[in-house]
C-alpha cells in the first residue's frame, strides 16, 4: 500500500461518473456535541484544495444502483460523514449539525463522453480540490471510472471491474479510515449487487469521540504534565517544532509558500522486512523502535548530530468501537532520540525505544488545546509516521485491487513528512518536501542512507552489534 498524490496513480481512460451525497435542508438538526480540538483547528487553518482519499478497483460488474446503494450504506454506517459545522458570526464559536442515516441521498452525474487518462486526472484533480472543504458539505465525494477496452486490456485485470476514487476532508478521515474503506466499500458493493452478507463490525461514532476529546481537552491547564512536556520540547528551537536535520532551503523571493514535491519508494522487500524485524526482536524491541533507530543513525551519519528530534503521529483508537470507525483519530507525540555514545544498532534501538516510551499516552492529549494554552501558532515541520498495515482486513488483496491511499498536493516552505509503511509487499516510504534543489537532494540522500542503515543491519552477521555511525562515502549533503 502506497500513499501518494493522485498524479502518481495510473488512472485508466473510460467513462467517468461523479457521485455526490446530498441532504435536504430540513433534515439537518442542531447537534450539541462539540468539535474535537483537532477538528476546530483544522477548520480555522486548513488550506483550500486540501483533501485525502483512496483509489482502488472493484472486481465486479459495474451497476449504477449498486454503487448508489453502497455509498448510501457506507455513509449510513459512519456518522462523521453526516455532520457539518459552521461558525457563528457573532460569537465565533463552531456549531455542529447532524443528519440521520436515512437523510442521505446520492446523486450520480455521468459524463457522456469517454475521457482519456489525462482528462480523467485533470477532472478529478480540480473537482476534488474545488469541492472538498472542512466547512462545506458534503466533505466526502466519489467518482467511478469504467475503463475503456484498451485500458482494460492493458491492466491485465478481471473482465468485469471498475475504478472507484474518493476524496474527503481530513476532519472526517485519517489514514486508517482511508485504508479500511477498501475492504468495507468492496463488501458493501458485493452486498448491494449480489446480496452477499458483508459481515462488517459495529462501529462507534467519531462525533461521540470528538465530544470525549473535547471534554478531555477542557481539563488541561498550564501546569499539566502534557503541557509542560510540549513547552519544554518546543523551547529547544525557540518555540518552533523541530526542522528536518538537513537544509531544505527554498527561494525566499516567492510570494507564498512553495509547492512541495512528493515521492514514494519501496525500501525493503517482504523478506528483508522480516529480517530487519527479527534483528529488532533479537535486541528486545519492536520494528517501530528499529525504524526510529535507523533514522537516528542516518541523522548521525549525515549531520553529525547525535540527537534526532521529530514529531510522530499516533492513532488514538483506544476502544474497540473506534477500530474500524471513519474519523480523525490521530494525536502527535514529541520524539527526541538521544543516541549519545551509541555506535551499534542494538544501542540505538534501545535509545529509540526509551524515547518512544518517554511520552507514551501523550498523543491522546489534544495538541491543538495545548497549543492554545501555550499561545503557539506553530505547526510541525519534520514528521515521521510508522504504520504496520499487514493485518488490516483484506490486506493481501490490495495489490491486485491496485489500492492506494491518496493525498492532495501541498504548499509549505520547510515541511518534510515521512510516512513509513510496512505491508505484505515490504517496507515503503512516502515523502513530501519543499520543491527546491537543496531539499530534493538532501531528502533523497537521507532516504538513501536510511536504506543503507537498514540493509547493513539485515546483512550483518553481528546483528545488533553492527557499528552504524559512519556514513557511506557516496552520500554527501547539499548546502544552502
Amino acid at each position: 500500500m502506497e500513499y501518494t498524490e493522485l498524479a502518481d496513480y495510473p488512472l485508466p481512460a473510460g467513462r467517468l461518473t461523479e457521485w455526490v451525497p446530498r441532504v435536504d435542508d430540513d433534515r439537518w438538526e442542531p447537534d450539541p456535541r462539540g468539535l474535537s480540538y483537532t477538528h476546530q483547528d483544522h477548520c480555522e487553518r486548513s488550506a483550500p484544495g486540501s483533501w485525502i482519499g483512496t483509489v482502488f478497483e472493484i472486481h465486479r460488474r459495474y451497476d449504477v444502483e449498486a454503487v448508489r446503494a453502497t455509498i448510501t450504506a457506507y455513509m449510513g454506517r459512519h456518522e462523521a460523514f453526516r455532520t457539518k459545522v459552521r461558525r457563528d458570526e457573532e460569537s465565533g464559536s463552531w456549531l455542529r449539525y447532524t443528519a440521520p442515516t436515512d437523510a442521505v441521498q446520492v446523486t450520480d452525474r455521468a459524463h457522456t463522453e469517454p475521457r482519456t487518462e489525462t482528462q480523467v486526472f485533470s477532472h478529478l484533480h480540480s473537482w476534488f480540490g474545488d469541492t472538498v472543504s472542512p466547512t462545506a458539505w458534503p466533505h466526502f465525494v466519489l467518482a467511478t471510472i469504467e475503463p475503456d477496452d484498451a485500458s482494460r486490456a492493458l491492466s491485465n485485470g478481471p473482465g468485469e471491474s471498475f475504478l472507484l476514487a474518493f476524496a474527503a476532508d481530513h476532519s472526517v478521515m485519517d489514514a486508517y479510515s482511508q485504508i479500511y474503506a477498501i475492504n468495507e466499500i468492496d463488501k458493501l458493493y458485493a452486498h448491494a449487487l449480489e446480496g452477499i452478507d458483508p459481515q462488517l463490525p459495529e462501529v462507534g461514532s467519531y462525533v461521540d469521540f470528538s465530544q470525549s476529546e473535547r471534554a478531555l481537552g477542557e481539563t488541561l491547564t498550564g501546569d499539566h504534565s502534557a503541557v509542560r512536556t510540549w513547552q519544554d520540547f518546543l523551547a529547544v528551537e525557540d518555540g518552533r517544532f523541530p526542522a528536518f536535520p538537513l537544509p531544505v532551503s527554498v527561494d525566499r523571493s516567492l510570494t507564498g509558500p512553495a509547492a512541495q514535491s512528493s515521492i514514494s519508494s519501496w525500501l525493503l522487500t517482504s523478506e528483508q522486512s522480516d529480517a530487519f524485524n527479527a534483528a529488532c526482536r533479537n535486541a528486545g524491541y519492536n520494528m517501530q523502535a528499529g525504524i526510529l533507530a535507523a533514522l537516528a543513525l542516518t541523522n548521525v551519519r549525515l549531520s553529525g548530530r547525535t540527537t534526532l528530534r521529530t514529531v510522530m503521529p499516533m492513532h488514538t483508537r483506544d476502544e474497540q468501537k473506534w477500530a474500524a470507525a471513519v474519523g480523525w483519530y490521530v494525536g502527535i507525540l514529541p520524539m527526541e532520540i538521544e543516541l549519545g555514545d551509541a555506535r551499534t544498532f542494538g544501542e540505538a534501538v534501545a535509545a529509540a525505544a526509551t524515547a518512544g516510551a518517554a511520552n507514551k499516552g501523550l498523543a491522546r492529549m489534544p495538541y491543538s488545546k495545548i497549543a492554545q494554552i501555550l499561545e503557539s501558532t506553530e505547526i510541525p515541520r519534520f514528521v515521521v509516521s510508522y504504520i504496520d498495515l499487514r493485518f488490516l482486513p483484506d490486506a493481501e488483496q490490495w495489490q491486485d485491487r491496485k489500492g492506494r491511499a491518496l493525498r492532495s498536493n501541498c504548499h509549505a516552505e520547510d515541511e518534510v513528512y515521512f510516512w513509513v509503511n510496512r505491508t505484505l509487499q515490504g517496507l515503503n516510504i512516502s515523502a513530501r518536501f519543499p520543491s527546491s534543489d537543496v531539499a530534493s537532494t538532501n531528502v533523497h540522500r537521507f532516504i538513501t542512507e536510511f536504506v543503507a542503515v537498514l540493509t547493513a543491519v539485515i546483512d550483518s552477521d553481528s546483528g545488533t552489534d553492527t557499528v552504524l555511525t559512519s556514513a557511506s562515502r557516496s552520500v554527501t549533503v547539499a548546502a544552502e
